[in-house]
């Protein structure tokens, strides 16, 4: 990725305040874009939802490994639109269910999509790591894009998680 396109980039540790301060400079950094405002609201929303999850579902286990609690998030400016690529570390014994939940969303419709999304919050249902599970399906709503992931293994126990999300510039 050349310099050019890179618009904010953070790789490392998090906690309530790392977060709270990742936010507020990917946000002084989308101000001085120069795009719709309603395509900025959505870029930081999405940030806002994923580096949440990251920060939520990272290796709690792993709590004494300081460099296994770092999360990634790149805000990059392309030709049709703007990728977003956040990234945890995520327990191998996991993938299974995480990559069932990314590929069940991106095989909905976008009709589909939104009642998912109801009957999950009407449910209020809480997966075992304390969430609804609403996070990625949010995402996947407010972009209108496939939610491009991938897994690249760490060691025996770990992967480190990645997702590509593209909101179109023209939306």
């Amino acid at each position: 990725m050349s310099e050019q396109d890179l618009i904010f980039a953070y790789q490392g540790y998090v906690d309530d305040d790392v977060v709270n301060d990742i936010l507020q400079l990917a946000e002084i950094k989308l101000k001085a874009e120069r795009v719709k405002t309603s395509v900025k609201r959505k870029i930081f929303r999405v940030c806002l939802e994923g580096i949440q999850n990251s920060y939520k579902h990272q290796n709690k286990v792993l709590a004494n490994d300081a460099e296994m609690q770092e999360i990634t998030m790149v805000i990059a400016r392309k030709i049709d639109f703007y990728e977003l690529i956040i990234g945890n570390y995520i327990w191998n014994d996991d993938i299974i269910r995480l990559k069932k939940n990314i590929d069940q969303i991106n095989g909905q419709e976008k009709d589909e999509l939104r009642e998912n999304y109801r009957m999950t919050l009407n449910n209020n249902a809480r997966t075992k790591s304390g969430g609804s599970g609403l996070g990625l399906m949010d995402i996947a709503r407010k972009t209108g894009e496939r939610l491009n992931y991938n897994f690249s293994g760490v060691n025996v126990d770990v992967s480190y998680f990645t997702i590509n999300i593209k909101v179109n510039k023209n939306e």
